[in-house]
């Protein structure tokens, strides 16, 4: 579980390679995209309390496909080497029809971010869901706020 800080949505402009650039995405050979980057510090699990985290929000398409023979995860959760400005870092996808509510919802009311994962190695771990909160449930209260 991740309190939430603070949070920003960017827009990142590239020069593009259109073999991999969604065709919306597409300007005079530039790739573009809006992502949200949240700045946060974990809370759960109790051994990496305090530690800060940055999850990037990329959103995708009608055509990205879950499941059986498809993508397997919504993203990855990465430890981060010594010295970095935050020790972990997340990327998670988001469906682009869910842009204009995740804005609204994190200007008024997400205060955590709760991302499960598995498949966990020495660099980090596959995320297979996610779930924003505007408070902790009563039943995670006291896994969230052990000590």
């Amino acid at each position: 579980m991740i309190d939430i800080l603070a949070w920003d949505w960017n827009l990142r402009v590239a020069i593009g390679n259109h073999a991999v650039t969604r065709p919306k995405a597409r300007s005079l050979g530039l790739d573009y995209g809006r992502d949200f980057t949240i700045h946060g510090r974990v809370r759960a699990p109790r051994e990496h309390r305090g530690k800060s985290i940055k999850v990037t929000l990329s959103p995708f398409g009608p055509k990205v496909r879950f499941g059986r023979g498809a993508l397997q995860n919504v993203g990855k959760l990465t430890i981060l080497p010594e010295g970095s400005v935050f020790e972990f870092e997340a990327v998670l996808m988001l469906p682009e029809a869910a842009i204009a509510s995740t804005a609204s919802s994190l200007a008024s009311t997400w205060k955590h971010l709760q991302i499960k994962i598995h498949d966990v190695r020495p660099s980090g771990a596959e995320a297979s869901a996610y779930f924003f909160q505007a408070s902790i449930h009563p039943n995670l209260e006291a896994w969230a706020n052990a000590d």
